[in-house]
């Protein structure tokens, strides 16, 4: 008896082993066959010629939320104008927002900037280790793992939407699960060789081919190892996650000018508009008249009634907001001094420089009068 025990005991302990080389063998050959495809197949985008730290930051920071074709444009005259850290450091805060704006969520670029400028005070060059990342303004688990793993080919998992899809379909999983499944799955399926190219594998496979809708499984190098493939359920999952609504959002903006000058004012501190400098703008309080909100915040701006007339309507979307806004142009006198401190007149050409936000250039354009209002 003690001996067939002993036998068990062994057969089950060899058995273990044998499960456990299999899944060794299981994901080197999964990794292998991954970076085989990327290396032949993958996107070509301008960080990833020159992976520096720097660049890599800049290219993972405009990614969050922002479709890659929408970010490119703004990555190329981003890094055109500010090549390194020392000379974003050294930039003003309007002028990182001012090539920001069209991105929208803007409190990246304003984490960035602080970011830039804390890394250059330490005069330690961008931080390599993972938790030194991490502790960056604007910078969390993903983006860490990224920087570290592409820019330094550390063997940091960099889980994000699409890699959650992959894993979802690569291991069938019908179910939701913690979000920590995967960044388990992801480490133990990371190569200490050449991680680099393996998280930036799995990015490219979930944004070209294992896509959320008819992913295309014919051409994807690594479907022999899909288990939603093998039983036909690759279409269906993961689950789609409902949208959230966009908030809908009513404001005036004034457009008052003078002798070849427009008011400009200090942006709110909400954030919601980028920019230090912008139009005088205010929310219109729902049911109540555009006109009303205007009339109140052109006597708020220069403490006398001013003729307003109606330009019309101007449509924004900004981080998460749809923004539906009644332009008001008025012409003031000359001699009228600005009420509030935080306004002044600038010239024409001048507006145009300093306004940051979209919205306000939409504005600008608008013709003088669209419908004239009473007096």
């Amino acid at each position: 008896m003690t001996n067939f025990l002993i036998y068990a005991a062994c057969r089950n302990l060899f058995s273990d082993m044998l499960d456990r080389v299999w899944e060794k063998r299981k994901i080197r050959g999964f990794s292998r066959t991954l970076v085989d495809w990327y290396r032949r197949n993958g996107r070509k985008l301008p960080w990833r010629d020159n992976p520096d730290p720097y660049r890599v930051w800049i290219s993972e920071i405009m990614l969050q939320q922002t479709q890659i074709s929408t970010m490119l444009p703004y990555y190329v005259r981003f890094l055109k104008r500010f090549p390194d850290l020392e000379s974003l450091a050294r930039a003003k805060g309007w002028e990182v927002l001012e090539l920001w704006a069209g991105l929208g969520y803007y409190s990246r670029a304003r984490n960035l900037h602080r970011a830039a400028r804390r890394v250059v005070e330490d005069d330690t060059g961008f931080p390599e280790e993972f938790s030194a990342v991490l502790a960056l303004p604007g910078i969390g688990r993903y983006t860490a793992g990224a920087i570290c793993s592409i820019a330094f080919n550390q063997p940091y998992p960099a889980v994000d939407g699409n890699v959650r899809r992959v894993a979802t379909r690569l291991m069938g999983l019908k179910q939701k699960v913690p979000d920590e499944y995967f960044w388990n799955l992801v480490s133990a399926w990371i190569p200490h060789r050449d991680p680099a190219s393996f998280n930036q594998a799995m990015m490219d496979l979930g944004a070209m081919l294992c896509v959320p809708a008819k992913p295309r499984c014919s051409d994807c190098p690594v479907s022999a190892f899909c288990k939603a493939k093998k039983l036909g359920i690759q279409s269906s999952i993961p689950v789609a996650r409902r949208k959230h609504s966009a908030k809908r959002l009513r404001i005036v903006v004034l457009k008052l000018q003078c002798d070849g000058k427009v008011l400009l004012s200090r942006s709110e501190t909400s954030g919601l508009i980028p920019g230090q400098w912008g139009l005088p703008w205010r929310a219109v309080p729902e049911g109540a008249p555009a006109i009303d909100a205007a009339a109140k915040l052109c006597r708020a701006t220069l403490g006398r009634r001013v003729r307003l007339d109606d330009c019309g309507q101007v449509r924004h979307t900004i981080t998460g907001n749809l923004i539906s806004a009644t332009a008001f142009c008025g012409k003031v006198e000359s001699a009228v001094q600005v009420m509030r401190g935080n306004s002044r007149w600038v010239r024409n050409s001048s507006a145009r420089k300093l306004l940051t936000s979209s919205l306000f250039h939409k504005v600008l354009r608008q013709p003088l009068v669209q419908k004239r209002l009473p007096a």
